[in-house]
């Protein structure tokens, strides 16, 4: 019998409690249980107080508190510079470092098996749309058929499966479509069951012509509703994708890793995950790219399939302007960083024009559409977040991105020396 081993870190009651419940509602649909299950929790709460929370769950749960995620952060130290790690900022590199040094210390126990990476803000089901209102059908099967897959494909090293609902990016950067779609205020008609094939969605699809929008909001009132788009909630625009159904299919994987990752060959966490950060300040989001592209360059197979897609559930209690427009710069400096070490000098400058005007387009519809004075705070962060872009210096980063290269190259050399 094949072991699932499903992998998080949390700092959230709340989202462990969801994800928790949803892999045990998956599960008891499960008829061909061909599998063993085991959820690793690595908790780094305030409260500590995560598995007391989960007693009620009749699933193999292990947790691993604080005090010992800093024995092994210490232990393995060397591991973390490797990966050009900067331990100031409890950043995702990190936190996806951590998981790595558990499973390396634990390697018997993770050996043999399958090792699910997520988010802790997923859910283990399907997004349905009906009547404007998103739910989640848990009745996959997801764990027989990735039991299937492992037994039937022993050539994949990793899986990179996508994930529905709330985009995978930070909430500024799908903020413009969906105030352009919620001012037009072209929305899919109520009470109709919304299908991948006409859906406007905006993360995996073109935005083409005859593609709805969906409108999902419990108020009317439009100072809340902008509001809540700006912070990031999906109202006029979800993540979709068209290509999940009964059968599973592999496509040639484009590599955008992220809270969504399965893993057949445990020699993979022996790659560091390597990141960036600018004089070891706030680290650049998009590591799991990185990792995703210095993975298969070190020829460890890795394919796209979508049957394993999870519902990205991001909670949106705390958010603020601030952190959105910190997440949107820190994930900018990534995504230039990604296009520059891998689609080519004219996608990088592309996407340094995208940036120079993308808060400004979102300023202007705010400008036009809502008494600014209402928006005063959202305004002026934004401005200044503008002003931040434009006043990126090219020369430098590109300068600073060479030096990561450099990083990565010594590294895979050292890695390669190792395995032979």
């Amino acid at each position: 019998m094949i072991k699932i081993n499903i992998v998080f870190s949390t700092k959230s009651e709340n989202n462990t409690y969801n994800i928790v419940e949803s892999i045990s509602k998956s599960n008891s649909f499960e008829k061909n249980k061909n599998y063993s299950l085991s959820i690793l929790i690595l908790d780094k709460t305030a409260e500590q107080n995560i598995a007391k929370k989960l007693e009620q769950f009749a699933l193999d749960i292990k947790v691993v508190n604080i005090d010992e995620i800093q024995r092994l952060e210490k232990k393995y130290l060397n591991f973390f510079t490797e990966a050009n790690c900067t331990m100031s900022i409890d950043s995702i590199q990190r936190t996806r470092i951590q998981q790595q040094v558990y499973i390396i210390d634990n390697y018997e126990q993770f050996n043999g098996g399958v090792i699910w990476q997520v988010d802790d803000d997923m859910l283990f089901g399907r997004s349905k749309f009906t009547g404007n209102l998103h739910t989640v059908d848990y009745s996959v099967n997801y764990f027989s058929k990735l039991v299937d897959v492992y037994l039937q494909n022993k050539n994949i090293d990793a899986i990179i499966s996508p994930s529905t609902y709330v985009p995978p990016v930070p909430s500024l950067l799908y903020c413009e479509s969906q105030l352009k779609s919620y001012f037009k205020g072209t929305f899919k008609p109520e009470n109709k069951i919304i299908t991948a094939d006409e859906y406007h969605d905006y993360y995996n699809q073109n935005n083409l012509n005859n593609y709805y929008n969906i409108f999902l909001s419990d108020t009317k009132d439009k100072n809340e509703i902008v509001k809540n788009i700006l912070a990031g909630k999906p109202t006029s625009k979800i993540s979709w994708n068209n290509n999940i159904n009964d059968q599973i299919k592999f496509t040639k994987s484009k590599l955008f890793r992220g809270g969504n990752f399965i893993v057949f060959n445990p020699e993979i966490f022996y790659v560091p995950h390597l990141g960036f950060s600018e004089n070891n300040t706030i680290p650049a989001r998009r590591s799991d790219m990185i990792h995703a592209h210095l993975l298969s360059e070190m020829d460890f197979q890795i394919i796209d399939v979508s049957y394993f897609s999870l519902v990205h559930n991001r909670d949106f209690s705390n958010t603020s302007i601030d952190k959105s427009a910190e997440k949107y710069f820190s994930d900018m400096i990534g995504a230039l960083l990604v296009s520059y070490l891998y689609k080519g000098q004219n996608e990088f400058n592309k996407r340094i024009e995208f940036y120079h005007k993308h808060i400004k387009n979102i300023l202007n519809l705010l400008y036009e559409n809502v008494n600014i004075d209402e928006f005063k705070t959202e305004i002026d962060r934004l401005t200044e977040l503008d002003i931040q872009i434009n006043s990126f210096d090219k020369e430098h980063f590109i300068s600073e991105f060479e030096k990561f290269k450099q990083t990565q190259e010594q590294l895979k050399i050292k890695l390669c020396k190792l395995v032979s």
